[in-house]
Protein backbone atom coordinates (compact mmCIF):
# COMPACT_ATOMS: atom_id res chain seq x y z
CA UNK A 1 0.00 0.00 0.00
CA UNK A 2 1.44 3.33 -1.04
CA UNK A 3 1.59 6.34 1.18
CA UNK A 4 -1.45 8.26 -0.22
CA UNK A 5 -3.69 5.19 0.16
CA UNK A 6 -2.56 4.72 3.75
CA UNK A 7 -3.34 8.38 4.53
CA UNK A 8 -6.87 8.16 2.99
CA UNK A 9 -7.55 4.94 4.89
CA UNK A 10 -6.36 6.34 8.21
CA UNK A 11 -8.22 9.64 7.82
CA UNK A 12 -11.51 8.02 6.58
CA UNK A 13 -11.83 10.29 3.55
CA UNK A 14 -12.92 7.42 1.29
CA UNK A 15 -15.52 6.29 3.78
CA UNK A 16 -16.87 9.82 4.21
CA UNK A 17 -17.26 10.26 0.49
CA UNK A 18 -19.14 6.98 0.21
CA UNK A 19 -21.47 7.89 3.07
CA UNK A 20 -21.99 11.35 1.65
CA UNK A 21 -23.03 10.08 -1.76
CA UNK A 22 -25.23 7.41 -0.20
CA UNK A 23 -27.01 10.01 1.92
CA UNK A 24 -27.31 12.35 -1.04
CA UNK A 25 -28.86 9.62 -3.17
CA UNK A 26 -31.34 8.77 -0.43
CA UNK A 27 -32.28 12.45 -0.07
CA UNK A 28 -32.73 12.81 -3.81
CA UNK A 29 -34.86 9.66 -3.91
CA UNK A 30 -37.04 11.01 -1.10
CA UNK A 31 -37.43 14.35 -2.86
CA UNK A 32 -38.33 12.60 -6.09
CA UNK A 33 -40.87 10.48 -4.24
CA UNK A 34 -42.42 13.52 -2.55
CA UNK A 35 -42.55 15.33 -5.86
CA UNK A 36 -44.24 12.30 -7.37
CA UNK A 37 -46.71 12.23 -4.47
CA UNK A 38 -47.51 15.92 -4.91
CA UNK A 39 -47.91 15.37 -8.62
CA UNK A 40 -50.29 12.47 -7.93
CA UNK A 41 -52.47 14.59 -5.64
CA UNK A 42 -52.41 17.51 -8.06
CA UNK A 43 -53.40 15.34 -11.02
CA UNK A 44 -56.11 13.62 -9.00
CA UNK A 45 -57.68 16.89 -7.88
CA UNK A 46 -57.67 18.17 -11.45
CA UNK A 47 -59.26 14.99 -12.78
CA UNK A 48 -62.03 14.87 -10.14
CA UNK A 49 -65.33 16.64 -10.76
CA UNK A 50 -68.67 16.67 -8.95
CA UNK A 51 -70.41 14.72 -11.70
CA UNK A 52 -67.97 11.81 -11.40
CA UNK A 53 -69.21 8.52 -9.94
CA UNK A 54 -67.44 6.95 -6.95
CA UNK A 55 -66.32 4.03 -9.14
CA UNK A 56 -64.72 6.44 -11.64
CA UNK A 57 -63.14 8.40 -8.79
CA UNK A 58 -61.51 5.24 -7.39
CA UNK A 59 -60.34 4.26 -10.87
CA UNK A 60 -58.65 7.64 -11.37
CA UNK A 61 -57.06 7.37 -7.91
CA UNK A 62 -55.54 3.96 -8.63
CA UNK A 63 -54.24 5.04 -12.03
CA UNK A 64 -52.47 8.03 -10.49
CA UNK A 65 -51.06 6.05 -7.55
CA UNK A 66 -49.57 3.44 -9.90
CA UNK A 67 -46.82 5.95 -10.67
CA UNK A 68 -45.50 5.61 -7.11
CA UNK A 69 -47.11 2.55 -5.48
CA UNK A 70 -48.32 -0.90 -6.38
CA UNK A 71 -52.03 -0.63 -5.54
CA UNK A 72 -54.14 -3.69 -6.44
CA UNK A 73 -57.37 -2.72 -4.73
CA UNK A 74 -59.15 0.43 -3.58
CA UNK A 75 -62.24 0.17 -1.41
CA UNK A 76 -64.63 2.74 0.00
CA UNK A 77 -66.98 2.36 2.96
CA UNK A 78 -69.46 5.07 4.00
CA UNK A 79 -71.80 5.63 6.93
CA UNK A 80 -75.33 5.00 5.72
CA UNK A 81 -78.62 4.03 7.39
CA UNK A 82 -77.02 3.78 10.82
CA UNK A 83 -74.05 1.57 9.91
CA UNK A 84 -70.77 1.53 8.00
CA UNK A 85 -71.36 -0.11 4.59
CA UNK A 86 -69.36 -1.07 1.52
CA UNK A 87 -69.97 1.65 -1.07
CA UNK A 88 -67.61 0.68 -3.90
CA UNK A 89 -64.52 -1.33 -4.84
CA UNK A 90 -62.10 -0.88 -7.71
CA UNK A 91 -61.40 -2.82 -9.79
CA UNK A 92 -64.80 -4.52 -9.72
CA UNK A 93 -63.30 -8.01 -9.82
CA UNK A 94 -61.55 -7.20 -6.54
CA UNK A 95 -64.90 -7.01 -4.75
CA UNK A 96 -65.54 -9.86 -2.33
CA UNK A 97 -68.65 -8.76 -0.45
CA UNK A 98 -71.67 -7.27 -2.26
CA UNK A 99 -72.16 -3.51 -2.21
CA UNK A 100 -74.17 -2.30 0.76
CA UNK A 101 -72.83 -4.98 3.14
CA UNK A 102 -72.63 -3.59 6.66
CA UNK A 103 -69.46 -3.94 8.73
CA UNK A 104 -70.04 -5.15 12.30
CA UNK A 105 -69.27 -2.62 15.01
CA UNK A 106 -66.94 -5.14 16.74
CA UNK A 107 -64.28 -7.31 15.14
CA UNK A 108 -63.94 -5.18 12.01
CA UNK A 109 -60.88 -3.20 10.93
CA UNK A 110 -63.00 -0.77 8.91
CA UNK A 111 -65.29 -0.12 11.88
CA UNK A 112 -62.24 0.35 14.16
CA UNK A 113 -60.81 3.02 11.84
CA UNK A 114 -64.21 4.72 11.54
CA UNK A 115 -64.86 4.75 15.29
CA UNK A 116 -61.35 5.72 16.44
CA UNK A 117 -60.45 8.04 13.59
CA UNK A 118 -56.97 6.43 13.47
CA UNK A 119 -55.48 4.79 10.38
CA UNK A 120 -54.49 1.11 10.49
CA UNK A 121 -51.63 -0.48 8.52
CA UNK A 122 -52.41 -4.18 8.47
CA UNK A 123 -50.43 -7.15 7.23
CA UNK A 124 -52.78 -10.18 7.07
CA UNK A 125 -51.78 -13.41 8.79
CA UNK A 126 -53.52 -16.72 9.16
CA UNK A 127 -54.03 -16.22 12.90
CA UNK A 128 -56.25 -13.11 12.57
CA UNK A 129 -60.02 -13.29 12.98
CA UNK A 130 -61.18 -9.90 11.76
CA UNK A 131 -64.38 -9.63 9.72
CA UNK A 132 -62.33 -8.70 6.65
CA UNK A 133 -59.74 -11.51 6.92
CA UNK A 134 -61.57 -13.93 4.63
CA UNK A 135 -61.76 -11.29 1.90
CA UNK A 136 -58.08 -10.34 2.26
CA UNK A 137 -56.99 -13.98 2.06
CA UNK A 138 -59.28 -14.79 -0.88
CA UNK A 139 -57.90 -11.81 -2.81
CA UNK A 140 -54.26 -12.59 -1.81
CA UNK A 141 -53.78 -9.13 -0.31
CA UNK A 142 -50.51 -8.85 1.66
CA UNK A 143 -50.60 -5.16 2.67
CA UNK A 144 -53.70 -3.14 3.64
CA UNK A 145 -53.80 0.45 4.87
CA UNK A 146 -57.10 1.91 6.03
CA UNK A 147 -57.65 5.66 6.50
CA UNK A 148 -60.66 7.56 7.86
CA UNK A 149 -62.38 9.99 5.50
CA UNK A 150 -62.85 13.36 7.18
CA UNK A 151 -64.94 16.18 5.78
CA UNK A 152 -65.42 19.39 7.78
CA UNK A 153 -64.21 17.64 10.92
CA UNK A 154 -66.67 14.75 10.60
CA UNK A 155 -65.68 11.19 9.73
CA UNK A 156 -67.89 10.10 6.84
CA UNK A 157 -66.29 6.81 5.85
CA UNK A 158 -63.13 4.73 5.36
CA UNK A 159 -60.89 4.28 2.33
CA UNK A 160 -58.77 1.15 1.98
CA UNK A 161 -55.58 0.78 -0.08
CA UNK A 162 -54.40 -2.79 -0.60
CA UNK A 163 -51.53 -4.52 -2.40
CA UNK A 164 -50.59 -8.11 -3.12
CA UNK A 165 -46.98 -7.24 -2.33
CA UNK A 166 -45.73 -7.58 1.25
CA UNK A 167 -44.49 -4.39 2.85
CA UNK A 168 -45.89 -2.33 -0.03
CA UNK A 169 -46.28 0.63 2.31
CA UNK A 170 -44.04 2.21 4.96
CA UNK A 171 -44.71 4.57 7.85
CA UNK A 172 -43.07 7.46 5.97
CA UNK A 173 -46.04 7.36 3.57
CA UNK A 174 -48.59 8.06 6.33
CA UNK A 175 -48.65 11.83 5.81
CA UNK A 176 -49.16 11.43 2.07
CA UNK A 177 -51.97 8.89 2.36
CA UNK A 178 -53.60 10.88 5.15
CA UNK A 179 -53.57 13.99 2.96
CA UNK A 180 -54.82 11.94 0.02
CA UNK A 181 -57.73 10.50 2.02
CA UNK A 182 -58.67 14.01 3.15
CA UNK A 183 -58.77 15.24 -0.45
CA UNK A 184 -60.84 12.22 -1.52
CA UNK A 185 -63.24 12.82 1.39
CA UNK A 186 -63.77 16.42 0.27
CA UNK A 187 -64.35 15.32 -3.33
CA UNK A 188 -66.83 12.63 -2.29
CA UNK A 189 -68.69 15.07 -0.03
CA UNK A 190 -68.81 17.68 -2.79
CA UNK A 191 -70.10 15.07 -5.23
CA UNK A 192 -72.73 13.96 -2.69
CA UNK A 193 -73.88 17.55 -2.12
CA UNK A 194 -73.91 18.18 -5.86
CA UNK A 195 -76.10 15.13 -6.49
CA UNK A 196 -78.41 16.14 -3.64
CA UNK A 197 -78.82 19.57 -5.23
CA UNK A 198 -79.25 17.93 -8.63
CA UNK A 199 -81.90 15.57 -7.23
CA UNK A 200 -83.66 18.43 -5.48
CA UNK A 201 -83.56 20.46 -8.70
CA UNK A 202 -84.87 17.50 -10.68
CA UNK A 203 -87.73 16.97 -8.23
CA UNK A 204 -88.56 20.67 -8.32
CA UNK A 205 -88.54 20.68 -12.12
CA UNK A 206 -90.70 17.54 -12.24
CA UNK A 207 -93.18 19.11 -9.85
CA UNK A 208 -93.06 22.38 -11.78
CA UNK A 209 -93.75 20.59 -15.06
CA UNK A 210 -96.48 18.38 -13.61
CA UNK A 211 -98.61 21.16 -12.08
CA UNK A 212 -101.92 21.17 -13.94
CA UNK A 213 -102.19 24.95 -13.79
CA UNK A 214 -100.05 27.16 -16.02
CA UNK A 215 -96.88 28.65 -14.48
CA UNK A 216 -94.61 31.07 -16.34
CA UNK A 217 -91.40 32.70 -15.06
CA UNK A 218 -90.36 35.93 -16.77
CA UNK A 219 -87.75 38.64 -16.54
CA UNK A 220 -88.67 42.27 -15.82
CA UNK A 221 -89.43 42.88 -19.49
CA UNK A 222 -91.99 40.09 -19.64
CA UNK A 223 -89.75 37.77 -21.66
CA UNK A 224 -90.57 34.16 -20.78
CA UNK A 225 -87.58 32.42 -19.19
CA UNK A 226 -89.30 29.11 -18.49
CA UNK A 227 -92.80 27.67 -18.42
CA UNK A 228 -94.33 24.40 -17.30
CA UNK A 229 -96.00 21.83 -19.55
CA UNK A 230 -99.47 23.28 -19.04
CA UNK A 231 -98.37 26.77 -20.09
CA UNK A 232 -96.42 25.33 -23.03
CA UNK A 233 -99.55 23.49 -24.19
CA UNK A 234 -101.73 26.61 -23.87
CA UNK A 235 -99.28 29.06 -25.46
CA UNK A 236 -96.63 27.02 -27.33
CA UNK A 237 -95.33 29.88 -29.47
CA UNK A 238 -95.40 32.65 -26.86
CA UNK A 239 -92.00 34.28 -26.22
CA UNK A 240 -93.42 37.07 -24.06
CA UNK A 241 -96.07 37.00 -21.35
CA UNK A 242 -97.78 39.89 -23.13
CA UNK A 243 -98.86 37.45 -25.84
CA UNK A 244 -101.72 36.42 -23.55
CA UNK A 245 -101.66 38.77 -20.55
CA UNK A 246 -102.41 42.49 -20.29
CA UNK A 247 -99.33 44.62 -19.71
CA UNK A 248 -101.02 46.73 -17.00
CA UNK A 249 -101.29 43.89 -14.50
CA UNK A 250 -97.67 42.81 -15.09
CA UNK A 251 -96.30 46.34 -14.80
CA UNK A 252 -98.28 46.92 -11.60
CA UNK A 253 -96.58 43.90 -10.01
CA UNK A 254 -93.12 45.11 -11.10
CA UNK A 255 -93.66 48.69 -9.93
CA UNK A 256 -95.27 47.89 -6.57
CA UNK A 257 -93.13 44.77 -5.90
CA UNK A 258 -96.03 42.86 -4.40
CA UNK A 259 -98.34 40.06 -5.54
CA UNK A 260 -101.44 40.85 -7.56
CA UNK A 261 -104.43 38.62 -8.26
CA UNK A 262 -107.22 39.10 -10.75
CA UNK A 263 -109.64 37.15 -12.92
CA UNK A 264 -108.73 37.59 -16.57
CA UNK A 265 -110.23 36.50 -19.86
CA UNK A 266 -107.79 34.94 -22.34
CA UNK A 267 -109.48 34.06 -25.59
CA UNK A 268 -112.68 32.25 -24.67
CA UNK A 269 -111.33 31.00 -21.33
CA UNK A 270 -111.46 32.51 -17.86
CA UNK A 271 -108.40 32.35 -15.59
CA UNK A 272 -107.51 33.17 -12.02
CA UNK A 273 -104.26 35.08 -12.54
CA UNK A 274 -101.72 35.61 -9.76
CA UNK A 275 -98.41 37.43 -10.27
CA UNK A 276 -95.61 37.16 -7.70
CA UNK A 277 -92.38 39.20 -7.75
CA UNK A 278 -89.14 37.19 -7.69
CA UNK A 279 -86.74 38.79 -5.20
CA UNK A 280 -82.96 38.55 -4.99
CA UNK A 281 -81.46 40.33 -1.97
CA UNK A 282 -84.63 42.37 -1.70
CA UNK A 283 -84.52 43.47 -5.34
CA UNK A 284 -87.05 42.27 -7.90
CA UNK A 285 -85.44 40.49 -10.85
CA UNK A 286 -88.36 38.54 -12.29
CA UNK A 287 -92.05 37.64 -12.04
CA UNK A 288 -93.88 34.35 -11.53
CA UNK A 289 -97.19 34.26 -13.42
CA UNK A 290 -99.68 31.64 -12.19
CA UNK A 291 -102.81 30.99 -14.26
CA UNK A 292 -105.61 28.66 -13.17
CA UNK A 293 -108.34 27.91 -15.68
CA UNK A 294 -111.67 28.53 -13.94
CA UNK A 295 -113.92 28.31 -17.00
CA UNK A 296 -115.43 24.99 -15.89
CA UNK A 297 -115.75 26.28 -12.33
CA UNK A 298 -117.63 29.37 -13.46
CA UNK A 299 -119.76 27.28 -15.78
CA UNK A 300 -120.63 24.99 -12.89
CA UNK A 301 -121.48 27.97 -10.71
CA UNK A 302 -123.61 29.42 -13.49
CA UNK A 303 -125.34 26.07 -13.94
CA UNK A 304 -126.01 25.90 -10.21
CA UNK A 305 -127.52 29.38 -10.34
CA UNK A 306 -129.43 28.41 -13.46
CA UNK A 307 -130.69 25.26 -11.75
CA UNK A 308 -131.76 27.34 -8.77
CA UNK A 309 -133.60 29.72 -11.05
CA UNK A 310 -135.33 26.86 -12.81
CA UNK A 311 -136.21 25.32 -9.47
CA UNK A 312 -137.73 28.65 -8.42
CA UNK A 313 -139.61 28.81 -11.71
CA UNK A 314 -140.82 25.28 -11.12
CA UNK A 315 -142.11 26.15 -7.67
CA UNK A 316 -143.74 29.29 -9.00
CA UNK A 317 -145.22 27.42 -11.95
CA UNK A 318 -146.58 24.76 -9.60
CA UNK A 319 -148.29 27.46 -7.56
CA UNK A 320 -149.58 29.20 -10.67
CA UNK A 321 -150.81 25.89 -12.07
CA UNK A 322 -152.62 25.12 -8.84
CA UNK A 323 -154.27 28.55 -8.86
CA UNK A 324 -155.14 28.43 -12.57
CA UNK A 325 -156.22 24.82 -12.86
CA UNK A 326 -159.53 25.33 -11.06
CA UNK A 327 -160.64 28.42 -13.04
CA UNK A 328 -159.33 26.85 -16.27
CA UNK A 329 -161.28 23.68 -15.54
CA UNK A 330 -164.37 25.79 -14.89
CA UNK A 331 -163.83 27.82 -18.05
CA UNK A 332 -163.29 24.76 -20.23
CA UNK A 333 -166.14 22.82 -18.60
CA UNK A 334 -168.65 25.66 -18.80
CA UNK A 335 -167.60 26.39 -22.37
CA UNK A 336 -168.26 22.79 -23.29
CA UNK A 337 -171.74 23.04 -21.67
CA UNK A 338 -172.45 26.26 -23.55
CA UNK A 339 -171.36 24.64 -26.78
CA UNK A 340 -174.27 22.23 -26.43
CA UNK A 341 -176.64 25.22 -26.33
CA UNK A 342 -174.74 27.30 -28.86
CA UNK A 343 -176.12 28.83 -31.98
CA UNK A 344 -174.40 29.25 -35.27
CA UNK A 345 -173.34 32.72 -34.18
CA UNK A 346 -171.93 31.79 -30.75
CA UNK A 347 -170.39 28.40 -31.56
CA UNK A 348 -167.18 29.77 -33.19
CA UNK A 349 -166.60 32.06 -30.24
CA UNK A 350 -167.17 29.29 -27.69
CA UNK A 351 -164.97 26.89 -29.64
CA UNK A 352 -162.20 29.48 -29.65
CA UNK A 353 -162.55 29.92 -25.87
CA UNK A 354 -162.33 26.14 -25.35
CA UNK A 355 -159.22 25.83 -27.56
CA UNK A 356 -157.49 28.75 -25.83
CA UNK A 357 -158.23 27.23 -22.42
CA UNK A 358 -156.79 23.89 -23.47
CA UNK A 359 -153.77 25.67 -24.90
CA UNK A 360 -153.19 27.49 -21.59
CA UNK A 361 -153.37 24.17 -19.75
CA UNK A 362 -150.87 22.57 -22.16
CA UNK A 363 -148.45 25.49 -21.82
CA UNK A 364 -148.55 25.25 -18.02
CA UNK A 365 -147.86 21.51 -18.17
CA UNK A 366 -144.93 22.03 -20.58
CA UNK A 367 -143.47 24.76 -18.39
CA UNK A 368 -143.66 22.47 -15.37
CA UNK A 369 -142.01 19.59 -17.24
CA UNK A 370 -139.26 21.84 -18.64
CA UNK A 371 -138.35 23.54 -15.38
CA UNK A 372 -138.16 20.42 -13.20
CA UNK A 373 -134.48 19.89 -12.26
CA UNK A 374 -134.70 16.29 -11.18
CA UNK A 375 -131.80 13.90 -11.54
CA UNK A 376 -131.94 12.76 -15.12
CA UNK A 377 -133.03 9.16 -15.56
CA UNK A 378 -132.71 7.90 -19.10
CA UNK A 379 -135.73 6.07 -20.45
CA UNK A 380 -136.83 5.12 -23.96
CA UNK A 381 -138.13 8.30 -25.57
CA UNK A 382 -138.46 10.09 -28.89
CA UNK A 383 -136.79 13.25 -30.12
CA UNK A 384 -140.16 14.07 -31.66
CA UNK A 385 -141.62 14.49 -28.16
CA UNK A 386 -138.70 16.67 -27.06
CA UNK A 387 -139.10 18.93 -30.10
CA UNK A 388 -142.88 19.05 -29.64
CA UNK A 389 -142.51 20.16 -26.00
CA UNK A 390 -140.03 22.86 -27.05
CA UNK A 391 -142.36 24.12 -29.77
CA UNK A 392 -145.12 24.56 -27.21
CA UNK A 393 -142.90 26.97 -25.30
CA UNK A 394 -141.40 28.83 -28.26
CA UNK A 395 -143.99 28.63 -31.01
CA UNK A 396 -145.96 31.66 -29.84
CA UNK A 397 -142.77 33.78 -29.77
CA UNK A 398 -142.11 32.83 -33.39
CA UNK A 399 -145.59 33.97 -34.33
CA UNK A 400 -145.16 37.33 -32.61
CA UNK A 401 -141.92 37.98 -34.51
CA UNK A 402 -143.65 36.97 -37.76
CA UNK A 403 -141.22 34.13 -38.31
CA UNK A 404 -142.39 31.36 -40.62
CA UNK A 405 -141.94 28.13 -38.67
CA UNK A 406 -141.77 24.82 -40.54
CA UNK A 407 -141.81 21.54 -38.61
CA UNK A 408 -141.38 18.06 -40.08
CA UNK A 409 -141.43 15.13 -37.66
CA UNK A 410 -140.40 11.66 -38.82
CA UNK A 411 -143.33 9.48 -37.76
CA UNK A 412 -141.13 6.36 -37.83
CA UNK A 413 -138.34 7.94 -35.80
CA UNK A 414 -136.52 5.26 -33.73
CA UNK A 415 -136.47 5.64 -29.95
CA UNK A 416 -133.42 6.69 -27.96
CA UNK A 417 -132.42 6.38 -24.30
CA UNK A 418 -132.56 9.84 -22.77
CA UNK A 419 -134.27 12.49 -20.67
CA UNK A 420 -137.15 14.29 -22.37
CA UNK A 421 -136.72 17.32 -20.08
CA UNK A 422 -133.02 17.70 -20.95
CA UNK A 423 -133.51 17.09 -24.66
CA UNK A 424 -136.36 19.62 -24.66
CA UNK A 425 -133.95 22.11 -23.11
CA UNK A 426 -131.61 21.64 -26.10
CA UNK A 427 -134.48 22.12 -28.52
CA UNK A 428 -135.64 25.29 -26.73
CA UNK A 429 -132.11 26.75 -26.85
CA UNK A 430 -131.74 25.97 -30.56
CA UNK A 431 -135.18 27.38 -31.45
CA UNK A 432 -134.62 30.58 -29.46
CA UNK A 433 -131.18 31.06 -31.03
CA UNK A 434 -132.72 30.57 -34.48
CA UNK A 435 -135.41 33.14 -33.64
CA UNK A 436 -132.83 35.67 -32.45
CA UNK A 437 -130.69 35.11 -35.57
CA UNK A 438 -133.66 36.03 -37.78
CA UNK A 439 -134.55 39.27 -36.02
CA UNK A 440 -131.99 41.32 -37.94
CA UNK A 441 -133.44 40.31 -41.31
CA UNK A 442 -135.84 42.64 -43.03
CA UNK A 443 -136.95 40.06 -45.59
CA UNK A 444 -138.92 36.88 -44.89
CA UNK A 445 -137.79 35.17 -41.70
CA UNK A 446 -137.78 31.38 -41.71
CA UNK A 447 -137.02 28.72 -39.10
CA UNK A 448 -137.21 25.00 -39.84
CA UNK A 449 -137.10 22.09 -37.41
CA UNK A 450 -137.19 18.44 -38.38
CA UNK A 451 -136.20 14.97 -37.22
CA UNK A 452 -134.69 12.06 -39.14
CA UNK A 453 -132.51 9.00 -38.59
CA UNK A 454 -130.02 6.61 -40.12
CA UNK A 455 -128.78 3.17 -39.06
CA UNK A 456 -126.65 4.62 -36.25
CA UNK A 457 -128.25 7.80 -34.90
CA UNK A 458 -131.38 9.88 -34.55
CA UNK A 459 -131.17 13.55 -35.57
CA UNK A 460 -132.94 16.76 -34.69
CA UNK A 461 -132.04 19.72 -36.88
CA UNK A 462 -132.93 23.38 -36.46
CA UNK A 463 -132.17 25.77 -39.34
CA UNK A 464 -132.70 29.48 -39.89
CA UNK A 465 -132.11 31.99 -42.67
CA UNK A 466 -130.73 34.58 -40.27
CA UNK A 467 -127.44 36.45 -39.99
CA UNK A 468 -125.19 33.39 -39.85
CA UNK A 469 -122.01 32.98 -37.80
CA UNK A 470 -118.61 34.44 -38.82
CA UNK A 471 -116.18 31.59 -39.72
CA UNK A 472 -113.62 32.75 -37.13
CA UNK A 473 -116.22 32.37 -34.36
CA UNK A 474 -117.51 28.89 -35.25
CA UNK A 475 -114.96 27.24 -32.92
CA UNK A 476 -115.98 29.47 -30.01
CA UNK A 477 -119.77 29.32 -29.95
CA UNK A 478 -119.87 26.20 -27.76
CA UNK A 479 -117.44 27.69 -25.22
CA UNK A 480 -118.96 28.83 -21.93
CA UNK A 481 -119.81 32.55 -21.72
CA UNK A 482 -119.19 33.14 -25.43
CA UNK A 483 -122.07 35.09 -26.96
CA UNK A 484 -122.68 37.42 -29.86
CA UNK A 485 -125.75 38.88 -28.16
CA UNK A 486 -125.91 41.95 -25.96
CA UNK A 487 -125.63 41.57 -22.18
CA UNK A 488 -129.40 41.67 -21.58
CA UNK A 489 -130.13 39.07 -24.28
CA UNK A 490 -127.88 36.15 -23.40
CA UNK A 491 -125.36 34.68 -20.97
CA UNK A 492 -123.35 32.60 -23.43
CA UNK A 493 -124.30 29.40 -21.59
CA UNK A 494 -127.13 28.05 -23.76
CA UNK A 495 -125.06 26.23 -26.37
CA UNK A 496 -122.43 25.18 -23.84
CA UNK A 497 -125.08 23.60 -21.60
CA UNK A 498 -126.76 22.04 -24.65
CA UNK A 499 -123.46 20.51 -25.77
CA UNK A 500 -122.94 19.08 -22.28
CA UNK A 501 -126.41 17.49 -22.35
CA UNK A 502 -125.79 16.06 -25.83
CA UNK A 503 -122.49 14.52 -24.73
CA UNK A 504 -124.09 13.08 -21.57
CA UNK A 505 -126.47 11.25 -23.95
CA UNK A 506 -123.50 9.91 -25.91
CA UNK A 507 -124.29 12.27 -28.77
CA UNK A 508 -123.00 15.38 -30.50
CA UNK A 509 -124.15 18.91 -31.23
CA UNK A 510 -122.68 20.48 -34.37
CA UNK A 511 -123.28 23.52 -36.55
CA UNK A 512 -122.84 24.57 -40.16
CA UNK A 513 -123.22 28.23 -41.07
CA UNK A 514 -122.79 30.73 -43.88
CA UNK A 515 -122.49 34.39 -43.04
CA UNK A 516 -125.64 36.38 -43.93
CA UNK A 517 -127.35 33.18 -45.14
CA UNK A 518 -128.15 31.26 -41.97
CA UNK A 519 -127.16 28.36 -39.73
CA UNK A 520 -128.14 24.74 -39.15
CA UNK A 521 -127.64 23.05 -35.77
CA UNK A 522 -127.72 19.25 -35.65
CA UNK A 523 -128.29 17.17 -32.52
CA UNK A 524 -127.27 13.52 -33.03
CA UNK A 525 -128.15 10.87 -30.42
CA UNK A 526 -127.30 7.15 -30.80
CA UNK A 527 -130.23 4.83 -31.45
CA UNK A 528 -131.20 2.41 -28.71
CA UNK A 529 -128.96 -0.66 -28.79
CA UNK A 530 -130.56 -3.61 -30.51
CA UNK A 531 -133.30 -1.43 -32.01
Amino acid sequence: MNRPDMIRLLTGVQSSKRNYYTELKRTVDELQKKNSQLEVINEMMRSFNVEMSVQTMLKHTQKKLEKVYRIDRLSLAVWEDGSLRIADVYPEQAAFLPGGTAFPADGSLYSEVFLTGQDVLYVPSGADSFFECEAFQALSLRSVWLFPLRSRGVITGVIGLASREPAAFCQEDRAFFSHLSGQIAVCIENARLYHEVLLSKSRWESTFRAVADSIVITDLNGTILTKNDSAAANWPQAKSVFAFLAAELFEQTVQEVKPHMEEVSIGSQMFECALYPLLDDGQIDGVIVYLKNITEKQLMQAQIIHSGQLAAIGEMAAGVAHELNNPLTAIIGNTQLLLRLSTSETKPLLTDIEECGKRCRAIIRSLLAFSRQESASFIPCSLNDALYEALRLTGRQMEKQRIELTVELDEDLPLIDGSIQQLSQIAVNLLLNAKDACLEKETAKQVSAWTESDEHSVYMRVADNGCGIPPQKLDDIFHPFFTTKSAHQGTGLGLSVSLGIAESHGGTLTVTSRLHEGSTFTLAIPRRKGR
